[in-house]
């Protein structure tokens, strides 16, 4: 793995020096060679190492960045990182930062079926199953008691997108059970809050596994 991050460096050495040895070659071993072969066999050897950094210059070409993904760019570095370092902070972050395209307020989420906007869903409605994780994490992770009654009180049309979204991310477990207490404890609201306060590590997994998986499509 470490090979791998330390490739394009590694190739950018290799050309670097075999750039400077032909330049070295054509302009002062060649002139100086004596006899005809040394001078073919110089001039051929600089050819080949002229080969060599073009060669290394456009797979480091054709292997950049050709632009930037919506999880790995880091603007620090102005390139996108591997999708190895790609941690839930950042999927996190950047989810935040999504939820503000998509919606003014978190009520809005709750109350306007954005999990059902197709426009504002992406390539394939992409961010669909991580907009209802992230609706999900985020009553746990910010445990604001006015946004736990958006989820008390969200219709079976917003609980039954928020499912569908979570299908759609390869939920089947978790749906069910979800399902069941949302239909079950109306009336038990801390065991619903208990519910999902008790898969917070469950969601911020697959999270992560998700973007991961389909990270081609987010760019």
């Amino acid at each position: 793995m470490k090979l791998k991050k330390m490739l394009p460096t590694i190739l950018g050495v290799i050309g670097a020096v075999s750039l400077i040895g032909a330049i070295l070659l054509f302009a002062i071993a060649l002139p100086q060679a004596n006899a005809p072969y040394k001078k073919v066999l110089t001039s051929l050897i600089a050819s080949f190492m002229l080969i060599l950094t073009a060669l290394v210059a456009y797979y480091l070409y054709i292997t950049r960045d050709a632009e930037p993904n919506f999880f790995l760019f880091d603007r620090a570095k102005k390139r996108n990182i591997a999708v190895e370092e790609l941690t839930f902070q950042i999927v996190n972050e950047r989810m935040g930062f999504f939820l503000t395209l998509v919606c003014e307020t978190p009520n809005q989420l709750w109350q306007n079926d954005v999990l059902e906007n197709d426009r504002k869903l992406g390539y394939r409605r992409v961010y669909r199953p991580l907009l209802a994780y992230k609706m999900l994490y985020d009553l746990a992770d910010k445990d604001v008691p006015a946004y736990w009654e958006l989820l008390y009180n969200a219709t079976p049309e917003t609980v039954n997108s928020l499912c569908e979204a979570l299908e759609q991310g390869g939920e089947k477990e978790m749906v069910k059970a979800f399902r069941f207490i949302m239909e079950t404890y109306r009336a038990r609201p801390d065991r619903i809050k208990d519910f999902v306060c008790g898969n917070t590590r469950y969601i911020r997994g697959r999270m992560l596994t998700y973007v991961r998986r389909n990270i081609e499509i987010f760019y």
